[in-house]
């Protein structure tokens, strides 16, 4: 298991972590599962059949296979936002705000009887 658990920190280095997003980061969630796999008492009985996929499917993901195998030919998204935009949108300190301007917008509207 020593060198699954290797492949496994060599790919981590390829997921940085944001730390815009807090828990709901898609890099600090894989480094916590693999930290859980490899600590587990129950490390012995891990499938590597199972490790192997799951290595491989991460690793191409990592190395955007998908997005050179099928290459986009407009870079334009539904919103019609640019990529900054979306991650600046979706960073944690931005959903809070609107969390509280949502608490306030309702509070207005159900005081005004």
């Amino acid at each position: 298991m020593t060198t699954q658990y290797k492949k496994f920190t060599k790919l981590l280095v390829k997921w940085p972590v944001d730390a815009t997003k807090g828990e709901r980061d898609l890099g600090k969630f894989i480094r916590d599962r693999v930290k859980a796999a490899f600590e587990s008492e129950d490390k012995v009985n891990l499938d590597s059949e199972l490790c192997n996929r799951q290595y491989n499917s991460l690793n191409k993901l990592a190395e955007n296979h998908y997005r050179n195998k099928y290459k986009r030919t407009q870079h334009s998204t539904a919103t019609g936002l640019s990529t900054e935009e979306c991650q600046l949108i979706l960073s944690t300190h931005v959903l809070d705000y609107l969390k509280e301007e949502n608490k306030g917008f309702f509070k207005k509207i159900l005081n005004k009887d």
